[in-house]
């Protein structure tokens, strides 16, 4: 019985004992060559990265573009139960955070 009890823990805490050293990193910059938006590139590529990954944003646009897209990359990627890191600058704004896996659901209001 005491062996069943400590695979059945073991087993409900393997998130516990997750590792946090895979970083996915991804640049939002102006595409010059095309007409694609910045954001949609980079919500693809977040999309294809891994639950627990430390996910490095860099953005090389306006600030105030920035800040929208660092807020809703927060709100939608980021767990809120580890530490996230944002560093917003007129030239360069970082985000770092950890990965929750799947993209939170937009709510639509009527």
């Amino acid at each position: 019985m005491k062996s069943l009890r400590l695979l059945f823990f073991i087993f409900f805490t393997l998130n516990t004992f997750a590792e946090f050293n895979t970083k996915c990193s991804i640049l939002l910059t102006k595409r010059l060559q095309s007409n694609e938006d910045a954001y949609v590139d980079a919500v693809s590529k977040i999309n294809q990265c891994s639950k627990y990954d430390i996910l490095s944003v860099t953005s090389f646009l306006e600030e105030p573009i920035s800040k929208v897209y660092i807020t809703d990359l927060i709100q939608t990627y980021c767990m809120f139960d580890h530490q996230i890191v944002t560093l917003l600058d007129p030239n360069t704004s970082n985000l770092s955070c950890v990965h929750r896996g799947d993209a939170r659901l937009n709510r639509k209001f009527k």
